[in-house]
């Protein structure tokens, strides 16, 4: 399967991340927003953002204390098909795997 998108239009996307956010703690949400905008301003050819540059971009936003927490947040995010994760350039890189106009409505929307 190829996460939210799989065999879905952009409305059913939107709806079933939001829907899924809705669920989790309010730090939880900001992780994922944080890395949602990072996504969306990096442009199309956005392949993913390792590991450490987000913790050390989590950190300075307050949304988490160590790099643990953010594991056990990212594995959430992956159980639930938010986030997805890809080798570049040799290291894990991390995505969110829907259209960027889907992000974007997202991102415009109250969750």
């Amino acid at each position: 399967s190829s996460g939210i998108n799989a065999e879905y239009g952009g409305a059913i996307a939107l709806s079933s991340m939001t829907h899924v956010l809705r669920s989790l703690t309010p730090n939880a949400r900001g992780i994922f927003k944080l890395l949602a905008t990072f996504q969306q301003e990096s442009g199309p050819d956005f392949q993913g953002i390792t590991f450490q540059d987000f913790y050390m971009k989590c950190r300075e936003k307050f949304l988490v204390n160590s790099d643990a927490t953010l594991r056990t947040q990212l594995t959430e995010f992956k159980d639930h098909m938010l986030i997805k994760t890809r080798n570049v350039d040799g290291s894990e890189a991390l995505y969110i795997p829907v259209e960027p106009k889907i992000l974007q409505q997202f991102l415009e929307s109250e969750f």
